[in-house]
Order: structure tokens, then C-alpha cells, then sequence
């Protein structure tokens, strides 16, 4: 039987996360790597997730490292630690490193209670406010609109937005293909006539290697300085570009788009995770009922 620990690490190197992913994982390996997958039980899981209360946030340093921040982490971010215990147990049993009828030491565990939150995506106005913007402040790089373009039109992760090549993108078809995706299935997302035209925008020669949304190196940029500059600038202070993603999600549902096509458009394996979009606050479900039924 492989130890956790192991399990991990061939988890890690099945495809790329970003940090906040590894450092959940480095949390879980710290708790029980080097114990067996099916010896792990619910009541010390239970346990951990006092200790990862009781420790808080972290903030990095200079270096490599961490140290705590001094404040609580959210409900959410609770909830991603153990949905992430989760996913590591998932992955063994499809490699059948565990019965499949195990039951997970997550199964039981209760996971806290979310609070709406009113901003957690980003309107059509909102979007179009900041590419106004975007369109006078960013001078240098000149990417930062086609981006925006593509993550609101497209719902596809900042990830897979920086990793995208020219050779992925096919502007006469309309589509761009992800090869490595969180779920690990490819995506073959549809642009819009909006996001072809901003692309064929973008300068240079576009060699199919090149990375669209390259710097100078040649590597993607992390251009969140800009992005944080160019948000305070349109009156949106703290909002994060993957609000875009959370965005689309929403314009799909308002627009009376499905489940099943929205799972499909934005690469989601469950139901859970496009059910956020089914769901409109109270000021949409009322902007809706004015319009159908308030028209005398």
C-alpha cells in the first residue's frame, strides 16, 4: 500500500497546479505523509482541520517560506483544504491504489458554511468599465484587453490563458484548445467574434510556439500589478481577474443557458460546481421579474 506522501507526489506530477493548490497539498503531506492511504480515519482529518484553524493564514517572505499571518482563514478556504483531501483520494482510486469501495475520511467531514457573496463575479458593465480602461493604461505590454476578452467570453482559467501558444488557437475555426486543464481533460473552448478580433489585434509575427500572452522572455507575464492598477482606476478596487471566470458563468445562466452547456463550456466535471450559476442574487431575480411581468 503506497503512503500518502506518495500518493501525493505522483498526484503533484500528473499535471501542473498553481501554488495555492501545492500549498494544500503540502498541508495534507505534512499531516500524513507517511502514513497508508487506508489507515488515515475521518476523526484525525477532524483534528487536522483544528490545527490548520488554529495556525491561520500564511504570508510569505522573502524566501521560500512562510510564516503566519496572524488572521483566521476563511470559511472557503477551509472548504478547499478538505474538497483537496478529497481529490488526492479520488485520484488513487481511479489508479486503483484504493478499493473502490473505500470510504473516503473526508465523507463525513461537515464542511463549513459559505457566505454569499455579492462580488464574487464580475457584471458585463463591470467588464466593460475596466477594458475602457485597460485601453489607456496599459501601453506597454498591450495584451491585457485581448486577455480579459478571452477570460470573460470564454470562462477559461488565468492558467490556461498564460499557457496558451499560438499553435492552440485556430482564428478562422474560432476556437482555442487546452491541452492540461485542473480536471485533466482538454478543453476546446469557442471564441467569440469580439475575442478573434482582438487577437488578430495583438503584434508580432505570431509563431506558433510563442506564447500569446508572453513578456519580453518570451514566458507568460504575471501582469497582476497592472491588473490591480488598472481595477483601482475603473472604480472596481480588490476585484480578481478570476471574477471574469465566475463572470461568464453568470452571463451563461442569465442568459437561460443550461446546465449541461455550461458544465461543458467551462471544463466542469460536476454539477456542483456550475450549480453556483443557476442561482442569480435577489436584485437579478428582480431586474427578471420586472421585465416579464411589470410591463404596463
Amino acid at each position: 500500500m503506497p503512503t500518502f506522501g506518495d500518493t501525493v507526489a505522483a498526484f503533484v506530477a500528473a499535471r501542473e497546479y498553481d501554488q495555492a493548490t501545492l500549498s494544500r497539498l503540502g498541508f495534507w503531506s505534512d499531516q500524513f505523509g507517511d502514513r497508508e492511504l487506508t489507515s488515515i480515519t475521518a476523526d484525525e482529518v477532524d483534528a487536522a482541520l483544528v490545527r490548520l484553524a488554529e495556525r491561520g493564514r500564511l504570508k510569505p517572505t522573502r524566501g521560500q517560506e512562510t510564516r503566519r499571518a496572524g488572521k483566521p482563514l476563511a470559511p472557503a478556504s477551509i472548504n478547499r483544504y478538505i474538497s483537496q483531501l478529497g481529490s488526492v483520494y479520488k485520484f488513487a482510486r481511479r489508479l486503483r491504489l484504493i478499493p473502490r469501495t473505500f470510504v473516503f475520511p473526508t465523507a463525513n467531514i461537515e464542511k463549513s458554511p459559505e457566505p454569499t457573496d455579492p462580488e464574487r463575479y464580475l457584471r458585463a458593465e463591470e467588464v466593460e468599465r475596466i477594458l475602457t480602461v485597460t485601453k489607456v493604461m496599459d501601453h506597454k505590454w498591450g495584451r491585457l484587453t485581448a486577455l480579459i476578452v478571452l477570460a470573460y467570453h470564454t470562462g477559461l482559467r488565468k492558467s490556461n490563458l498564460l499557457n496558451l501558444k499560438w499553435c492552440d488557437v485556430d482564428l478562422d475555426a474560432g476556437t482555442a484548445t487546452v491541452t492540461r486543464t485542473k480536471n485533466g481533460e482538454p478543453i476546446v473552448a469557442a471564441l467569440s467574434k469580439r475575442a478573434i478580433a482582438e487577437l488578430r489585434k495583438l503584434p508580432g509575427k505570431h509563431p506558433p510556439d510563442e506564447h500569446i500572452f508572453a513578456g519580453r522572455n518570451g514566458q507568460p507575464l504575471q501582469f497582476r500589478s497592472l491588473w490591480l492598477r488598472v481595477v483601482e482606476a475603473a472604480g472596481l478596487p480588490g476585484r480578481n481577474f478570476h471574477q471574469l471566470r465566475h463572470g461568464c458563468g453568470h452571463a451563461l445562466s442569465t442568459a437561460g443557458v443550461n446546465q449541461a452547456q455550461i458544465m461543458a463550456l467551462m471544463g466542469h466535471k460536476t454539477l456542483t460546481a456550475s450549480a453556483r450559476y443557476m442561482h442569480h442574487n435577489v436584485s437579478d431575480k428582480q431586474e427578471i421579474v420586472a421585465k416579464v411581468f411589470d410591463r404596463a
